[in-house]
C-alpha cells in the first residue's frame, strides 16, 4: 500500500501535494463537525426518554440553567434544533468539501493529460517508432481520466471516510470501550477479510481490462485507417468482432468489478440490524429500563447510520484502486522522473543555428534500438552549403536513416554529425530543426484547412498569407487552389487529406516544408506520387532554388537527380560510389542498373 501512495505521490507536483494536504485538513474538520452530529443526538434522546435527566445530569443542568430555560420543554426544542443546527452545518460542510475534493481530483485530469501530452512529445523519435499511436491516444484521453476517477478519487474518499471512522469510533470508546472495540472488530474485520479474498482476482481482472482497452483502441484505429482496403477486401467482420471481443472483456471486469466491491453492503446491513438487536439486549441487561437504554441505543444507531457507509466506502473504493493499479503502474511509467526542464522541445521562437561552410557526417554509425544490426555504419559525408545533393541505394541501403539523422530526428551511436566544424549536440538541436525544411515520403495532413496545413502548426492569427502562397506557387498548386476549390486556401482537405489525391497531398507536403524559407531543404522521395508533367515542373522549381539553399534529395527517378552537384551511392549503411549524374553514368556499373530499373 506504502508503494502505491508513493506512485501516485510522484505523479503530482509541489503544487498539487500542497493542494492535497489542505484538502486532508478540511477532511479532518468534516470529521470533527461529523463526531460531534454524532454525539449532539445522545443528550437530546437522554432529555426525550427522562425529562428529569436535566436536574441530575451535571453538564445538562448547567446548560440548563446558563442559558435560563425554566421549563423542560423548551430546553428540550433548544436541544433538538441544536442537533438539527449541527447536523445541518455537518452536511453543508461536507458538501463544500465534497466540491474542493472534485475541483482538486478534476483539474487533476486537466493537468495530468497535459503533462502526459508534453511528455510524449519530448520523447525522441525513436520511441514513436515501438508505439502504437492509438494506445497512446487512449492513455491521453481515456486511462488519465479513469486514473483521476477511479484512483486518485478513491484515494479521498478512503481518507474521508477513515477520518470518519476514527472519530466517530473514538466517540463510541468513550462511551463504552468494550462494545464500541467488539462492533469494530466484527464489521472491520468482516471488510479487511473479503478485501483479502478478492484483491487478487481484482488486480488480475484490472490488468485484463487495461490490456483489452489497448486493443480496442488499436483495432478500432486499424479498422478506421484502413477503410478502404478493408472495404475493398470484405474484412468488416474480422476488424467488427476483433474490436467486440475486447469490448465484452472489459465489460465483463467492469461488471465483476462493480459487484465485488459493492456486495458486502447487503451482508453488512443484515449484520448491522442483527448488531442493533443485541446491543438492545445488551443494554436492557445490564441497565434494566428504556429509560436509561434508549439514548444509548439511539447513539450506536445513529452511529452505525455513519459507519456502515463509510466502511462500505473504504472497502468499495480499495476495490477500486485494486482494479485499476495496472493504471497507475503505466501512468508511472509513462511520467516517472518528469522535470519541466526535462524536454526536449521548446514552445518558444529560437534563432536559426548559423550555417556558412558544410553539414557532414563524421564516422557516424547508427542502429535501431532492438534490431541487434547498424543501419549506417561508419558514414563519412559532406554536404557543401548551398549545394545540391542526391542520395540513391537499393532499398535497405540506409539513405532514409541518412535523412533522420540529418533532421536530428536520430542520434548517432558512434560519430557525430557537424555542421561548420561543431557537433550538433542537444543544445544546438532545436536551431538547426528550424532551419531546416522537410517533404517525408507519407504527408500527414490534418482536418483543416488547406492554408493551416500549409502553415501546420502556426497559430491561424500569425499566418503568412503571402508566405503559403510563394510556397504553393514553387509547388506548383497555386492554381489549383484557386481554380478548382470554390473556398480556395480555407478549403478543408478531411482527414488526412482523404478529399486530395495524392499528388495534391505531395504537393502541399512541398510547399509545407517551403513556408519558412528553410536554408535547408531535405527530400525524401518527395514526388514519387506525382505525374512526370507535375513532377518535372516541381523539380525544376527546385533546381531554381540551387545555389540559394541547400538541397538534399531521395528520389524515386533517377534522372530527377541530374542537376544535382554530388550524388551518393549507399550500399548496406555506407558511401559506396559519389559523383555527379553523368559520372556515375559513365563510371558505376551499380548506378547504371538503377537507372534502368528505376530503382531509387
Amino acid at each position: 500500500m506504502f508503494v502505491f501512495v508513493k506512485k501516485i505521490f510522484s505523479l503530482l507536483d509541489r503544487q498539487e501535494r500542497r493542494q492535497f494536504f489542505w484538502l486532508m485538513f478540511a477532511i479532518v474538520i468534516v470529521g470533527l463537525i461529523d463526531v460531534a452530529g454524532v454525539a449532539s443526538i445522545m443528550p437530546f434522546m437522554a432529555v426525550v426518554s427522562s425529562p428529569e435527566i436535566v436536574e441530575n445530569n451535571h453538564y445538562l443542568f448547567w446548560c440548563y440553567q446558563v442559558l435560563g430555560f425554566s421549563s423542560v420543554n423548551s430546553f428540550l426544542v433548544f436541544l433538538g434544533f441544536l442537533v438539527f443546527f449541527v447536523l445541518l452545518l455537518s452536511n453543508a460542510v461536507k458538501a463544500l468539501v465534497l466540491f474542493l475534493e472534485l475541483r482538486f481530483v478534476h483539474f487533476r485530469l486537466y493537468s495530468l493529460s497535459r503533462r502526459l501530452l508534453y511528455r510524449y512529445l519530448a520523447r525522441p523519435y525513436t520511441f514513436f517508432l515501438n508505439q502504437n499511436t492509438s494506445v497512446l491516444g487512449k492513455n491521453i484521453l481515456q486511462e488519465v481520466s479513469k486514473f483521476t476517477h477511479e484512483v486518485l478519487r478513491p484515494c479521498t474518499q478512503i481518507l474521508t471516510r477513515i477520518v470518519s471512522i476514527l472519530f466517530v469510533l473514538g466517540l463510541l470508546i468513550v462511551v463504552d470501550p468494550l462494545l464500541a472495540m467488539m462492533i469494530m472488530s466484527v464489521l472491520g474485520g468482516a471488510y479487511v477479510l473479503l478485501y483479502c479474498l478478492v484483491q487478487k482476482k481484482l488486480a488480475r481482472l484490472g490488468k485484463e481490462r487495461f490490456e483489452a482497452n489497448a486493443m480496442r483502441f488499436k483495432s478500432a484505429g486499424e479498422a478506421f485507417g484502413g477503410v478502404k482496403e478493408l472495404k475493398v477486401l470484405k474484412r468488416q467482420r474480422y476488424f467488427f468482432d476483433q474490436f467486440s471481443g475486447y469490448a465484452y472483456r472489459i465489460e465483463r471486469n467492469m461488471a465483476i468489478n462493480g459487484l465485488v466491491s459493492n456486495l458486502p453492503s447487503y451482508i453488512m446491513e443484515v449484520m448491522a440490524f442483527g448488531g442493533i438487536l443485541i446491543i438492545v439486549l445488551y443494554f436492557l441487561a445490564i441497565r434494566q429500563g428504556v429509560g436509561n437504554t434508549l439514548p444509548m441505543i439511539s447513539l450506536y444507531a445513529f452511529a452505525g447510520y455513519r459507519l456502515l457507509p463509510a466502511l462500505q466506502g473504504v472497502f468499495s473504493a480499495m476495490s477500486t484502486l485494486r482494479f485499476n493499479v495496472a493504471i497507475l503502474d503505466a501512468l508511472h511509467r509513462d511520467l516517472a522522473g518528469m522535470t519541466d526542464g526535462a524536454v526536449s522541445w521548446r514552445s518558444e521562437e529560437v534563432d536559426a543555428l548559423p550555417f556558412r561552410q558544410s553539414i557532414a557526417f563524421s564516422g557516424v554509425t547508427f542502429g535501431y534500438p532492438g534490431s541487434g544490426t547498424p543501419v549506417v555504419r561508419d558514414l563519412n559525408l559532406t554536404i557543401m552549403k548551398n549545394s545540391s545533393v542526391g542520395l540513391v541505394g537499393a532499398t535497405g541501403a540506409g539513405k532514409t536513416t541518412v535523412v533522420d539523422l540529418l533532421l536530428g530526428l536520430l542520434t548517432p551511436d558512434k560519430g557525430a554529425l557537424l555542421v561548420d566544424d561543431v557537433p550538433l549536440d542537444a543544445e544546438r538541436l532545436s536551431r538547426w530543426q528550424g532551419m531546416v525544411g522537410y517533404v517525408p515520403q507519407v504527408i500527414f495532413l490534418s482536418d483543416d484547412s488547406l492554408m493551416n496545413n500549409i502553415a501546420f502548426g502556426v497559430p491561424p492569427e500569425k499566418i503568412d498569407r503571402n508566405a503559403v502562397e510563394k510556397a504553393a506557387r514553387i509547388a506548383n498548386i497555386h492554381e489549383f487552389v484557386m481554380q478548382s476549390l470554390p473556398e480556395g486556401y480555407e478549403t478543408h482537405v478531411g482527414e488526412k487529406g482523404v478529399r486530395l489525391s495524392g499528388g495534391q497531398r505531395q504537393r502541399i507536403g512541398i510547399a509545407r516544408a517551403l513556408y519558412h524559407d528553410p536554408e535547408v531543404l531535405i527530400m525524401d522521395e518527395a514526388t514519387s506520387a506525382l505525374d512526370g508533367i507535375t513532377e518535372e515542373a516541381i523539380i525544376q522549381a527546385i533546381h531554381d532554388l540551387a545555389g540559394k539553399k541547400t538541397i538534399v534529395t531521395i528520389a524515386h527517378r533517377l534522372t530527377t537527380l541530374k542537376e544535382c552537384d554530388v550524388i551518393y551511392v549507399m550500399e548496406q549503411g555506407r558511401v559506396v560510389e559519389q559523383g555527379t549524374y553523368d559520372q556515375l553514368s559513365g563510371s558505376s556499373v551499380r548506378f547504371r542498373a538503377m537507372a534502368r530499373t528505376g530503382t531509387r
